[in-house]
């Protein structure tokens, strides 16, 4: 960030000295307006920092990321909650630290498995979409399950973020 500052900094400093040098000789050209550049109210007043980075990452690509659906299946051994973790848009997720999903304790469900359950696959860069994560319960009532859901994911090679998701996921099967 300090980087983006101080090019930033630089860009206005430009501006200032453009402006002060006065009209150029190329015909219609005018000089440069210094609060044009920074957003600013005038010569002389300061814009916040923040104000600044959002002027200068405006135009950057915006990303969906990923996308978390959850649900409940019933199968020969019983329920569990199946998370599907989906990259959108170019976004890949990272494979190894892979997909973590820890459950809130509640009273009245039990899960049947190590917690918090871990999804991981040594030796390979990214997850084949959709990733899946199957977490065997128990139930004695029918309320939600809440799970945060931590993954990595990478919007370009070596451009990789850590994301986490909080997912409340209904324990009766339709």
């Amino acid at each position: 960030m300090r980087g983006v500052f101080w090019a930033m900094v630089g860009l206005i400093g430009l501006a200032s000295a453009a402006a002060a040098a006065g009209p150029v000789d190329s015909g219609s050209e005018t000089p440069l307006d210094p609060s044009a550049v920074a957003g600013q109210a005038g010569p002389g007043s300061e814009a916040p920092l923040d104000q600044l980075i959002q002027q200068f990452n405006a135009g950057a690509p915006q990303h969906d990321g990923v996308q978390i659906d959850g649900w409940v299946e019933r199968g020969p051994d019983g329920p569990a909650v199946v998370l599907a973790v989906v990259p959108r848009n170019g976004v890949k997720l990272v494979a190894d630290p892979g997909i973590t999903v820890t459950p809130t304790e509640r009273p009245g469900i039990h899960w049947r498995g190590p917690l918090p359950q871990r999804k991981v696959e040594p030796g390979v860069h990214y997850f084949t979409p959709p990733a899946m994560v199957r977490l065997p319960f128990t139930a004695s009532d029918d309320r939600p399950v809440e799970l945060r859901v931590e993954y990595a994911y990478c919007v370009v090679d070596f451009q990789c973020f850590l994301g986490e998701e909080t997912l409340s996921v209904a324990t009766r099967a339709p």
